[in-house]
């Protein structure tokens, strides 16, 4: 039950620092950081451990936290105004725009799961050496980095049905799958 339990205070303590929004991404870091500890060293308790690393890393996450609600709130009103062009009739410039910002929202998406990670491999670097890290992280295996977008997009659809489980398992069930399955053989990555 320690593992499930765990993944739950993890989470728990995430969504609580990332009330403000613009935390949520340091939020993520920290949750990161603390269940890399729990995966590494076995150290269990990643409820406290998450506000320890947000307390060490909030000062470096606050500009790419703000610029990451910022990015994603375009990118949602983008998605809103597209999907009501497409509905309402067939607009081929809505259709091109659509096509166009797929890759975006991908490329965002996957940026946003790599990061937690770079900042849990490289703990003393700054927020544009994780930036840089995190694509890496993705560029080097793109198979696992797809299938890790997958399983999240299950997830929040999962979420989406039961509500209930965001404030415990929303932020690091897709953080802990991440560290599994971009963070493996950290040695390799350079750092």
């Amino acid at each position: 039950m320690a593992y499930p339990a765990n993944l739950a205070f993890a989470g728990f303590a995430a969504f609580l620092l990332a009330l403000p929004l613009v935390t949520a991404l340091g939020a993520a870091v920290a949750a990161a950081r603390s269940m890399d500890r729990w995966k590494r060293e076995g150290a269990d308790a990643v409820f406290t451990t998450t506000f320890r690393e947000f307390a060490a890393t909030w000062r470096r996450t606050l500009v790419p936290g703000v610029a990451a609600v910022a990015v994603m709130g375009v990118l949602s009103v983008d998605a809103v105004f597209l999907w009501r062009q497409l509905t309402g009739g067939t607009s081929p410039i809505a259709l091109l725009l659509a096509a166009g910002t797929i890759p975006l929202d991908i490329a965002v998406a996957l940026l946003l799961l790599a990061f937690p990670v770079a900042a849990a491999h490289s703990r003393d670097d700054s927020a544009k050496t994780w930036l840089v890290e995190a694509g890496y992280l993705i560029m080097r295996r793109p198979a696992r980095a797809t299938v890790l977008l997958l399983i999240t997009i299950a997830f929040t659809l999962t979420c989406y049905l039961l509500p209930t489980v965001v404030p415990f398992f929303g932020l690091s069930v897709p953080v802990y799958l991440a560290l599994v399955s971009l963070g493996d053989d950290q040695a390799s990555t350079g750092t």
